[in-house]
């Protein structure tokens, strides 16, 4: 069990490097003048893609986990006005 936790906890890492990476390239490629609107669009797409990705294998993986009774559920320490 404590294999399969630091597996999980390793994905979720490189899930995390993956997505601010992908953001970080959409965002270049956006805020470049010189790129074409189409590459621009290109890029987006593809980050878009690559981030929903890794939220549905994440809400899968939640979602098992709330059913087998190991994920408490969160908890609003504050709500503002």
């Amino acid at each position: 069990m404590k294999e399969t936790s630091e597996n999980l906890v390793e994905q979720k890492e490189k899930d995390d490097a993956m997505m601010n990476f992908v953001s970080r390239q959409a965002q270049e490629a956006i805020l470049d003048p010189n790129l074409p609107e189409f590459y621009k669009d290109k890029v987006l797409n593809a980050t878009i893609a690559t981030i929903q990705r890794i939220a549905e294998r994440r809400n899968t993986y939640n979602t098992n986990q709330k059913e087998s009774g190991q994920l408490n559920e969160s908890h609003t320490i504050y709500k503002a006005k």
